[in-house]
């Protein structure tokens, strides 16, 4: 009997053994080099540098493959007001991220302090002074009790100046300093040289805004090519009736 059981404890010490052996190499191999990050390749981005995407991203070389999932670092990638789209990939040991931004359109004032920057959709990317950076068009009539980065702002009116100015090319953006939204949704906009432009309520369905919109602006490109540089200060334009610019001022 006590031959039997000295065997029996001995086939457990192995198996014990053996356990702690197999648990030794899988953390050596969880711990392994051939898991770690050794490289990230980050392409597509132009406002935000290499550093700031890694912070976003929250990886760094050394880490474990499982501690940084493709989709873990996209997602944290997406919470960046900044980032519109973004691809992240595995190959080997290294982490290819690629990244689309998001570019501003508009300054909105805020409180009377600070601009903040917007997007085509209304949300917000950041803030800054009116003299810093890119020269932007500045939308004006629309109020906000808090700003959020990274929030969309839901306001009709701001939704059809922002359209309009998706839409406006060059060279009349460039020209384009201010869009005043009143509180009917009507629109006026202000040219650099003091012409002012009438649009009125844009239409709320998709297709007819974007119409309307393109065959205004042609009118109003059209009409400002025979305005003299002398009566840009007084002249006024309407494009409140679509198909039709009335000028006043204008010659």
């Amino acid at each position: 009997m006590g031959g039997r059981a000295a065997q029996t404890r001995s086939r457990w010490g192995l198996v014990l053994t053996l356990l702690v052996l197999l648990g030794v190499c899988l953390f050596a191999a969880y711990r392994s080099a051939l898991f770690r990050l050794e490289r990230v390749q980050i392409s597509g981005n132009q406002r935000l540098s290499q550093a700031e995407i890694l912070e976003i991203a929250g990886v760094s070389p050394g880490m474990l493959r499982w501690e940084a999932s493709a989709e873990r670092v996209r997602e944290r990638l997406l919470s960046e007001p900044w980032i519109k789209s973004a691809t992240v990939t595995w190959r080997g040991n290294a982490l290819l991220i690629s990244v689309a931004e998001r570019e501003p359109l508009a300054l909105l004032q805020y409180q009377g302090r600070f601009y903040l920057l917007l997007d085509e959709g209304g949300r917000i990317l950041g803030q800054r002074l009116l003299e810093e950076g890119k020269r932007l068009p500045v939308v004006s009539g629309v109020s906000l009790p808090s700003a959020l980065r990274g929030a969309v702002v839901e306001d009709l009116g701001l939704r059809d100046a922002l359209t309009l100015l998706w839409w406006t090319g060059e060279p009349l953006l460039e020209q384009l300093s201010e869009v005043h939204v009143r509180e009917d949704r009507y629109l006026r906009l202000y040219l650099t040289g003091g012409t002012t432009v009438e649009v009125g309520v844009l239409p709320d369905d998709a297709a007819q805004r974007e119409k309307h919109i393109q065959t205004q602006l042609k009118g109003l490109l059209d009409h400002l090519d025979r305005v003299p540089a002398t009566a840009r200060a007084t002249c006024q334009i309407d494009l409140r009736v679509y198909g039709k610019v009335l000028g006043l001022g204008c010659q």
